[in-house]
C-alpha cells in the first residue's frame, strides 16, 4: 500500500548549491523518511484464513489475495424479506402463506365423522411440538375369521359393519364324477385327498361339411341343411285328370298352382265324413257335415251361421231327455229375408241343408219343424 509523507532528497553536483539542499537538510528528510517508514509498517507478518474467507501470497508480484468463500449474495425469496443486501441482515418469513401475517400459536385437529378417531383436538392442542394419532373408527365387529358367514353387511366405503357366522361345514372325505349324458367319459375318481378329473369328450369331437352340406358352424349348436339350390332336376311338371293344374312344368324355380275344379264328377259313391256330438248353446261347425244331439228335460239351442254355394248340412236328434232343441239359422230359405229356426221334438227327428244362393234350404226332412 501506499504511504504519504514522503521527503524527496535534492542531492546536487559538488560545488553545486542552486536547487539543492544542505547536508543537513537532507539528513533530516532522510529521519523524517524513516520515521514514517517504520510508524506506517504493520507488526503483523503473517496471513490465516478464517472460516469462509481463503487467503493467496504470491512471493514474485508480492500480493497477497483474500478471497470471500462463503455467502457472497442474499436473494428474498418468496415469503421471504431481507433487511438489506450487505452488512448485518436480517432474514424473516411471512407467515400464514399467499403473504398473509399472523403467529402460528396452537394447531388442533379435528375429525368431522364417526369413521375417525384423533387423539388431539381442540381441548388437546399441539402448541409446540407434537404429534396428532390418526386412527381408523372400530366398526364394532369383533375381529376373526368368518369361513362360511350367513349374512354380511358393508357400508358405502367398504367396510364390514356387520357380519353373522354361519353353522359349521361338514368335512368332504370322497369326491366322486359321473357321465351325465352319452359322449362324455370321466376318469380319475373318486378322489378322497387330491387328485384330478379327466373329462372327455368321446361322441363327436368335429364336424366338416362335405359336398352339398351346409354347417352353421364348427362348434356348439350346430345346424346341418342342404342348399336350396342343389341338386341336379332340371324340369317338373304336374298332370291331372280331374284338378286344373297351371304354371307347369317348372324348369328352374316357381309355383304349380292345382285348383279344384268347379264341377267335379263323381264315380261310385260320395262319403260325407265327419261328425259333430253338438253341445247346448254352441254354434254348428261349417266345417263337419253333420251335427247330432240329445236332449235334456229343459229345451236347448243351437246356432246355425252363413255357409258357402253349395255346402251340405245335416242335422239329427239321437235321443229325447224331454225338452225340445231349437236351433236359430242364419239366412233360412223359407223366410222372406233374415233367420229363422228349427224345432227338434222327439227322438230321429233330421233335416239336411244346402247352402245355396245364399241361403240355407231344406232338401231333406223327417219330423222337424221349420218357423
Amino acid at each position: 500500500m501506499a504511504i504519504s509523507g514522503k521527503q524527496p532528497i535534492n542531492v546536487g553536483l559538488p560545488n553545486e548549491s542552486v536547487g539543492s539542499d544542505s547536508l543537513y537538510t537532507a539528513f533530516n528528510k532522510v529521519n523524517t523518511n524513516f520515521n514514517t517508514l517504520f510508524a506506517c509498517a504493520s507488526p503483523y507478518n503473517t496471513f490465516q484464513n478464517g472460516i469462509g474467507i481463503s487467503t493467496n501470497a504470491n512471493s514474485s508480484t508480492g500480493i497477497v489475495t483474500i478471497t470471500n468463500t462463503g455467502v457472497v449474495n442474499l436473494t428474498a425469496g418468496s415469503g421471504i424479506t431481507l433487511s438489506g443486501a450487505n452488512g448485518n441482515v436480517t432474514i424473516s418469513a411471512n407467515a400464514g402463506g399467499n403473504g398473509g401475517g399472523g403467529t402460528l400459536t396452537s394447531i388442533g385437529l379435528l375429525s368431522n365423522t364417526s369413521r375417525i378417531t384423533v387423539s388431539s383436538t381442540t381441548t388437546n392442542p399441539i402448541v409446540a411440538s407434537g404429534n396428532f394419532t390418526i386412527d381408523l373408527a372400530a366398526t364394532g365387529v369383533a375381529p376373526g375369521n368368518y369361513t362360511t358367514p350367513t349374512s354380511v353387511a358393508v357400508d358405502a366405503y367398504g367396510r364390514v359393519t356387520a357380519i353373522t357366522a354361519g353353522t359349521t361345514t361338514g368335512t368332504v372325505t370322497s369326491v366322486a364324477m359321473e357321465a351325465g349324458s352319452p359322449g362324455i367319459s370321466v376318469t380319475g375318481g373318486p378322489v378322497t385327498t387330491s387328485g384330478l378329473f379327466t373329462i372327455r369328450n368321446t361322441g363327436v369331437t368335429s364336424i366338416r361339411s362335405g359336398g352339398g352340406v351346409i354347417l352353421s358352424g364348427t362348434t356348439g349348436d350346430v345346424t346341418i341343411s342342404v342348399p336350396s339350390t342343389g341338386g341336379t332336376v332340371t324340369s317338373v311338371g304336374v298332370t291331372s285328370n280331374t284338378l286344373t293344374v297351371t304354371n307347369t312344368p317348372v324348369v328352374s324355380a316357381g309355383s304349380i298352382n292345382v285348383e279344384l275344379a268347379a264341377n267335379v264328377a263323381v264315380t261310385g259313391r260320395l262319403n260325407l265324413s265327419g261328425s259333430e256330438n253338438l253341445a247346448d248353446a254352441a254354434a254348428a261347425n261349417l266345417e263337419i257335415t253333420a251335427s247330432y244331439f240329445s236332449t235334456g228335460a229343459s229345451g236347448e239351442t243351437n246356432t246355425l251361421a252363413a255357409g258357402t254355394s253349395g255346402l251340405v248340412k245335416t242335422f239329427m236328434m239321437l235321443a229325447d231327455g224331454g225338452g225340445d232343441r231349437v236351433i236359430t239359422v242364419t239366412n233360412a230359405g223359407w223366410k222372406t229375408s233374415g233367420t229363422g229356426t228349427m224345432t227338434f221334438g222327439d227322438i230321429g227327428d233330421g233335416c239336411t241343408l244346402q247352402y245355396i244362393n245364399s241361403k240355407w234350404f231344406c232338401v231333406g226332412n223327417n219330423g222337424v219343424v221349420f218357423a
